[in-house]
């Protein structure tokens, strides 16, 4: 599919498009993220259909640290560190800057925000059987079948 100023391949999909601003670049730009890299275009003032091509960021060279891609979102802004340079996106609502940065994460990451934040609880629940020696998930069942009274009758699941 070709674009206005780049051209997708064949396995690439447009994952977000939207209109932002960047300390990297003067002027509103356009936005858009592929499955493979992140595409940045000025709207030219007088025009707004033409763009110009400023940018063309590979998704393979946002770093990684701890299995997390750097790609932080502090309100309408999103920090995103690659192996050539760190860029600021501003984008209008911090509900676009969300947006923006989940999609970065799950297409990195190859899970969504929901798998993210549930792997992230079963490791603390994990944690916490192991420390205590307790087996969390089975006590929480048997307050949730039983009650508070029953399951301090029954006793505490303890780990195997």
């Amino acid at each position: 599919m070709k674009m206005e100023n780049y051209q997708l391949a064949i396995d690439e999909v447009i994952l977000y498009d939207g209109e932002t601003t960047s300390s990297n670049y003067k002027g509103r730009l356009k936005v858009t993220l592929t499955s493979q890299r992140i595409i940045i275009e000025k709207e030219n003032m007088f025009t707004k259909k033409a763009t110009e091509l400023l940018d063309e960021i590979p998704i393979s060279t946002i770093k990684v640290y701890n299995e997390a891609p750097q790609v932080k979102r502090k309100g309408h802004e999103v920090d995103i560190q690659t192996e050539s340079k760190n860029l600021k996106i501003e984008f209008f609502s911090s509900i676009e800057s969300g947006k923006f940065e989940n999609k970065i994460v799950d297409l990195m990451t190859g899970t969504t925000a929901g798998v993210r934040t549930s792997n992230k609880v079963k490791g603390a629940l994990d944690v916490v059987d192991d420390t205590l020696g307790l087996n969390t998930r089975e006590t929480v069942k048997g307050i949730l079948e039983n009650g508070v009274k029953g399951t301090l009758i029954n006793g505490i699941k303890h780990k195997k």
